[in-house]
Parts: C-alpha cells; structure tokens; sequence
C-alpha cells in the first residue's frame, strides 16, 4: 500500500510566486539559525535496485554522495518539491504518479551552504523514492551547480563503498538507503 500524504490547506491561504532561492544570504542565514528548514529529497532508482547518486559540490555534504532534493517553497506540495528539485537537479520532468513517500527525518547538519557554515542548520527532511524508466535513466545528467557529477549505484557498489569506510559516503546515506529498501 503506497503512504498517504495528508496535506491541508486552508481556504484563505493565497498561493504566491516565490524567487528560486527566496531571501538574499544574509536573511537566509538568519532563518536557518532560528527556524527548522522543510526539505524534500528523492532517491532516484531503476526497477533492478541500482540507484543514482550525486557527487555534491555545496554544503552539507560537499565531496560525498547524495540524493536530490532540496527545501520547499511555500505553497508547495512535497510532490511539487519532489518534481521541481528532479527538474532543477536532473533535468527529470518527473511523473508524480511514481514518487513514493518513503521516511521523514529530522537532520541536524554540522555545515551549511551560508555564513557561518558552521552553524549548521536542522531540517525535517521528507524522504521519497522514485522508479526511472531505462529512458530516464539513460538520460540524467547534472543541471545545477548542486552535484559535480552523477553515477548510477549497484547495492554491491554500495555495500563496498560503505564496508571500505570511504569518506564518499555519510554514515546517515546508508541508513536512508536501507530504510527505503534500496541497500
């Protein structure tokens, strides 16, 4: 049974176009230092269990692996982060019949992308999976600045890379991995 998202909104909330990153860095420091972020990450994968992962380039997580995703805008849906963070990072006009809601964390990271990154910053980060065709696999590619580079993952890959204790992986990315049956 795939999970339900329950989300409500309110008659008198009134949708409005918010910039892509929304406050100039100085405001945006000042948010993560006092507010919990909203994030929405997808794990995408193929139908025989190899998933793709991102090389960062920013914080948190610079020079390991990672999902893709990023924080919510204001009025969105996760399914609406989900698919616009894919476009954003992959160029993967997502189909939303095929995100699954997967695990909901809440994440407090030693580095941030803003000064001083060393606060740090805590999220509720939203987990979800998503199945790629083998068109849409053959096809990802990087499209932001996010990650310097993609590769696709066998669970053997990933199990060595995890076993060697190599520093491209963040003791927290085998976790979500298992947790969403992908490891």
């Amino acid at each position: 049974m795939k999970p339900v998202i329950h989300e409500l909104v309110e008659d008198e909330f009134t949708p409005r176009e918010v910039p892509e990153f929304g406050l100039d860095e100085d405001d945006y420091a000042r948010a993560l230092d006092n507010l919990v972020q909203a994030n929405v990450d997808v794990i995408p994968h193929t139908a025989d269990g190899r998933v793709l992962l991102g090389y960062r380039e920013d914080l948190p997580l610079r020079n390991m692996f990672w999902v893709f995703g990023g924080r919510m805008k204001v009025g969105e849906t996760l399914a609406d982060s989900a698919v616009r963070a894919l476009r954003r990072e992959l160029q993967l006009d997502a189909d939303r019949s095929r995100l699954v809601l997967n695990h909901t964390y809440n994440v407090r990271w030693g580095a941030r992308s803003v000064a001083p990154e060393e606060h740090g910053f805590q999220t509720m980060l939203t987990l979800m999976t998503y199945e790629c065709t083998d068109d849409e696999a053959r096809s990802l590619t990087p499209a932001d600045r996010t990650h310097g580079w993609v590769r696709w993952h066998s669970r053997a890959d990933l199990r060595q890379l995890e076993e060697s204790g190599s520093g491209l992986l963040h003791p927290f990315l085998p976790v979500v991995l298992r947790n969403a049956h992908l490891l």
